[in-house]
């Protein structure tokens, strides 16, 4: 609840025009998308599936990738920072999915913010172990978008067909990316001079999970967080058949990573705009465009409900957990006045 109090302070000092942004990127999709899709039939398409039906699907996934998402920070905090219990991470996890409606951002900085007043770890350095396990979350879309590309081959004349020409290329580099990160912080490991730079210049502390993680830290992060990614196919798969919808397993996952990497560019409000954009454009021809449209719409708030009602469950816990640790020094003051009042007595 601090954190969020915190992020809407500093929501405040920034310039309205730019707080306005993500809210005209969203609007501006949405009126070119429905300037091609006419609103009627996108809503008649709404009304095929049913709801709970929706909700079937989603909910299991949706506490499936909460469990996994929990499992990976405790790792990774117990790695880099300071033990911690799987169970006094699960309401943290879960209470910040409410603020990552919102922006993704905000969730990662409220998570560590509850990092640092729940376990005394360092702001900067629980943020450093957060930005760890997302750079290998946008790596793990990668990864098995690598693999679509693989095994994938569009036919001839298809849209997706210069999309896939162009990933080979862009993973190729990204990849390349990865790699020379990992040198570089494995190079300053054993160079103390690199190493005195990094740590004494303003990223140091948030740069403290880089310098300490190994290959086999990159690729622990990335086999726990891989069957979120898995049962969210499985999911889609299954989903997109309640709207008459089949697309095969191996184009969803060429397509489906990138479909999540569009939501999360921060040019848009709660993921909407970006990812209803990404749905027209990969799986163009596999439904008509209006069908897609709307079970891209249906499928985004399901599981922002689903998660959303994970993180209530959770939120009066992490509440009430906070309140206790900004509490504990007045009561710790407190102590030696009563003391004295008992010895008067």
């Amino acid at each position: 609840m601090s954190a969020g109090v915190g992020a809407q302070t500093a929501s405040r000092r920034a310039p309205p025009w730019r707080r306005s942004l993500p809210y005209l990127g969203s609007l501006a999709i949405f009126v070119i998308i429905f300037w091609r899709i006419p609103f009627r039939e996108v809503s008649a398409a709404l009304a095929d599936a049913s709801p709970l039906a929706f909700i079937g699907v989603f909910l299991p996934y949706s506490i499936f990738y909460f469990l996994i998402d929990s499992a990976c920070l405790t790792w990774v905090v117990n790695r880099f920072n300071t033990h911690v219990r799987y169970r006094d991470i699960l309401p943290v996890r879960a209470s910040m999915y409410l603020l990552a409606l919102i922006n993704t951002n905000l969730g990662q900085g409220g998570v560590a913010y509850y990092l640092y007043r729940k376990f005394g770890i360092g702001f900067l350095a629980a943020l450093g172990s957060i930005l760890f396990i997302a750079l290998l979350e946008v790596y793990q879309l990668f990864l098995f978008s690598t693999i679509g590309v693989v095994f994938h081959t569009p036919a001839p004349g298809a849209t997706q067909e210069p999309i896939v020409a162009a990933l080979r290329i862009a993973y190729l580099i990204a990849w390349l990316l990865l790699g020379a990160i990992m040198l570089f912080f494995a190079i300053a490991r054993r160079q103390g001079l690199i190493r005195q730079w990094i740590e004494t210049s303003r990223i140091g502390a948030i740069a403290g999970a880089f310098l300490k993680a190994h290959p086999l830290d990159y690729l622990t992060v990335l086999a726990i967080k891989a069957p979120t990614l898995l049962g969210s196919i499985v999911a889609h798969y299954f989903a997109l058949r309640l709207y008459g919808i089949n697309i095969p397993m191996v184009e969803l996952l060429l397509f489906l990573p990138l479909v999540f990497l569009a939501a999360a560019l921060p040019i848009a409000v709660a993921h909407l705009g970006t990812s209803q954009a990404a749905w027209l454009l990969f799986f163009a021809g596999r439904a008509p465009d209006a069908r897609i449209l709307a079970y891209s719409l249906a499928a985004h708030f399901t599981f922002m409900l689903c998660n959303g009602l994970l993180g209530l469950c959770f939120l009066p816990r992490a509440s009430r957990e906070l309140t206790a640790v900004e509490l504990a020094p007045s009561a710790l003051q407190a102590a030696p006045a009563r003391s004295a009042l008992d010895e008067a007595g």
